[in-house]
């Protein structure tokens, strides 16, 4: 177990530097924060662990199982902020460490903006979401219920518009409509023994 953390930390200080050499100059999407998923001992800085507290907030994120037939939820615990549901997709987008699991988005979809209003989260991506998705019901099924689950994990969100560059459209790969907004789907959330 110790060494494990120890490659993941040299991972992460390696990940760091070579980052540090990219051209800045470009715009970038906001970089997820400081996360612990709440499962691991570690926080991502060496030798410091997060813990929930005041300056923390837990929130669930939907990833699918490797047989594509539900999501699971994971938990995570980030510094507290102003825009929680942006946090919450960032995360998403990013994917899971967990080996059971596997990440929903198609390569290069990117978070654009966030709004809620009257209890409905506008979500938009770049059109990655759409161009590079490979297709299939049971995915399309699993990213929208990730969208959606994860985002209506909060209070004030009772369902999801998802956009693509700004506009509605009314599929990912033409299995599901998403031309109006979307509410909480238990059914294909996998039920723990």
């Amino acid at each position: 177990m110790f060494g494990k953390k120890i490659a993941l930390i040299s991972m992460l200080l390696v990940l760091s530097l070579m980052l540090g050499g990219c051209d800045t100059a470009a715009p970038q999407t906001p970089a997820v924060p400081n996360v612990q998923n709440e499962n691991s001992q570690t926080g991502t800085e060496p030798g410091k662990t997060v813990n929930p507290g005041q300056d923390t907030m837990t929130m669930t994120v939907y990833f699918a199982t490797k047989d594509a037939a539900n999501l699971v939820s994971e938990k995570y615990v980030v510094p507290k902020n102003s825009h929680p549901a942006q946090t919450a997709m960032e995360l998403l987008i990013a994917g899971t460490k967990n080996p059971d699991l596997v990440a929903v988005f198609p390569a290069g979809t990117k978070l654009r903006n966030i709004s809620v209003k009257d209890h409905i989260a506008y979500v938009d991506f770049n059109d990655s979401l759409v161009k590079n998705n490979k297709g299939g019901s049971a995915l399309e099924i699993l990213l929208v219920g990730a969208i959606v689950n994860t985002l209506t994990e909060f209070h004030d969100i009772q369902k999801v518009q998802i956009l693509v560059e700004g506009k509605k459209i009314d599929t990912i790969s033409g299995h599901m409509d998403i031309g109006e907004p979307l509410s909480r789907s238990e059914k294909i959330i996998k039920k723990s023994k």
